[in-house]
């Protein structure tokens, strides 16, 4: 388990260096006096089971604050995780009920909790039916169930990381995801805008090699809780109106106010709204900012092998 891993986790980047996470699985398993057969034993996935237990612990102290990302797959303790590895110098075990309490942990789990509890694709959440499904739910649900759960877990970290990066880079990301879904044609034309005197207009997608029909976009990169209201999708409209085009897409890592929604609606379809959780679903959907780590095959019984 990834409790057992976690003080060995500490007590290794308390020298605050940065290590790449393939140094930080060998240095851990040798402070755990893993033998060679320990380290290479293998979870069905065909991934080490070391180091799959010792990149959940360190995850979850990316997600707590106790370590931070100073590069691509390299980490380094952060000013919280000495505090915390002083506090927890003589726990054999960090369990993921120990993090709570720390703010970046917190709000994870805030944000977990609402993403479950989020109406996506019609599907909301049910204490009633979550109990029956555990109960009487068979392989093939339990797989679905496991899926889902990492997807909420992934979602929370692409708008996370989505809220983190440049508002540049969320822009790119942005027009990216539209390309995805299949819009600028088969060319995959598009054009950046974004000028100081844009009038609120991030970028355009063109929707056919001429650039007939197009679709401007506004991408706003807000931090967790701050909601956008009715006045800025109306300036939006009125950017859109005074560019000449009818449609636009408002995409934004937070989420809407009632108000906000309700203005959306009176223009009849020519601005769509896109919040935070609806943008996470999309970007999983469409793979992108994601990748595939691992793909799973159910398999049935051949009823045709055993004709005679």
């Amino acid at each position: 388990m990834s409790d057992e891993f976690r003080p060995l986790l500490l007590k290794l980047m308390a020298d605050h260096k940065a290590r790449h996470k393939t140094s930080i699985v060998e240095e851990v398993c040798g402070l755990a006096g893993l033998s060679m057969e320990e380290r290479l034993e293998k979870i069905p996935s065909g991934i080490s089971r070391a180091a799959n237990r010792i990149g959940w612990a360190r995850s979850s102290y990316v997600k707590s604050g106790i370590l931070e990302r100073v590069g691509r797959a390299v980490y380094r303790m952060t000013p919280l995780g000495s505090e915390m590895a002083e506090k927890w110098k003589n726990f054999n075990k960090i369990k993921e009920s120990d993090l709570v309490g720390l703010p970046m942990w917190d709000s994870y789990l805030a944000n977990l909790y609402e993403r479950k509890n989020h109406h996506i694709d019609g599907i909301s959440s049910s204490p009633a039916l979550e109990t029956f499904a555990g109960n009487h739910e068979n392989p093939e649900d339990k797989i679905r169930s496991a899926i889902r759960e990492i997807e909420d877990e992934t979602a929370v970290e692409l708008l996370n990381r989505s809220r983190s990066n440049s508002p540049a880079f969320f822009e790119k990301a942005v027009l990216n995801l539209l390309l995805a879904m299949g819009y600028g044609g088969k060319e995959n034309l598009y054009a950046h805008v974004g000028k100081s005197h844009d009038g609120g207009i991030d970028g355009v997608v063109k929707q056919d090699p001429l650039g007939i029909q197009n679709i401007y976009i506004q991408a706003k990169r807000y931090a967790d809780g701050n909601s956008i209201g009715s006045k800025e999708i109306q300036s939006f409209a009125g950017a859109l109106q005074g560019n000449g085009v009818e449609r636009g897409v408002f995409i934004a890592t937070s989420s809407f106010t009632k108000q906000a929604r309700e203005y959306a609606q009176k223009l009849l379809g020519r601005v769509i709204l896109i919040d935070g959780q609806y943008l996470a679903t999309l970007m999983i959907r469409y793979k992108v900012g994601i990748q595939t780590k691992q793909a799973f095959e159910i398999i049935e019984l051949d009823e045709d092998f055993f004709i005679e």
